[in-house]
């Protein structure tokens, strides 16, 4: 067999491959061997992720318009928070942030009677919800790891609102300290949890579909998690969840649903 001289290097015919100056391309020539897959550039994939955190907080503030359900005539439940939290979860926690802020100023600009105070208590809100969920899944990025992390946002959220209804409240609401204490065990507690509990059931049905969704734009890369669980223990226990806080908050707190603000 020929054999083909190249600086001191001797390779038989059928094994020559393309010299290292040749540009990889997808579609190789036959007889160059194997080409280099073409990976993109960290640009398209940070600009990737811009587009899609843009479309999360899109989708959220949408939320607040299309569906919501008031409670004491003060208190509203919507979708953002599920909705940036699952967008967190696979953009990461600074993303979860970003969305909060874009989501409550704009809340703030165009439905919002609450002032400079519910822009606070929004943006507050979102965030220590979405933070638990978004920190722990970066460090393990595992469906159970995703559920702990849902769970503890509805905690670390309960832990912050009330402390700020308490010292917030007053002043929008133009009522005493007092009266607001006394609001916390009938209305703002139960109010709040039952809203973390909903959007944690929320988000966790979206968890699987966004992930193939961003897997499609090649924002992730391909899922090679090893199933623990029936791919339908997650989204049924969820389903169950969210109708059971759901017709809490119709029939418990005598929420009212309301389809466009």
């Amino acid at each position: 067999m020929a054999n083909i001289q190249d600086e001191n290097k001797t390779v038989e015919e059928g094994d020559v491959k393309a010299p290292a100056y040749i540009e990889p391309i997808d579609d190789a020539p036959v007889g160059l061997g194997d080409a280099p897959v073409r990976r993109r550039s960290s640009t398209d994939l940070r600009l990737r992720k811009t587009i899609a955190a843009a479309l999360f907080s899109a989708l959220a503030f949408l939320g607040v318009f299309v569906f919501h359900i008031k409670v004491a005539g003060f208190l509203t439940f919507d979708f953002k928070d599920a909705v940036m939290t699952v967008g967190a979860l696979w953009l990461g926690p600074v993303a979860g942030v970003l969305m909060a802020a874009v989501v409550a100023f704009f809340e703030f600009i165009s439905v919002s009677s609450t002032g400079p105070y519910g822009l606070l208590m929004n943006f507050v809100s979102s965030a220590s919800f979405i933070l638990p969920a978004a920190l722990l899944f970066r460090f393990r990025r595992t469906r159970v790891s995703a559920m702990i992390g849902l769970s503890l946002s509805v905690v670390f959220m309960l832990a912050v609102m009330m402390p700020l209804n308490i010292l917030i409240d007053p002043l929008y609401l133009h009522v005493s300290r007092e009266k607001v204490l006394e609001l916390i065990p009938p209305t703002l507690l139960p109010f709040n949890l039952v809203k973390g509990v909903l959007n944690a059931a929320l988000a966790a049905l979206l968890f699987q579909p966004v992930r193939r969704a961003l897997n499609s734009v090649e924002i992730l890369p391909p899922d090679e998690e090893p199933r623990r669980l029936p791919a339908w223990v997650i989204p049924v226990t969820a389903g169950v969840i969210a109708v059971a806080a759901a017709l809490v908050f119709f029939l418990v707190l005598d929420g009212k649903f309301r389809f466009i603000r």
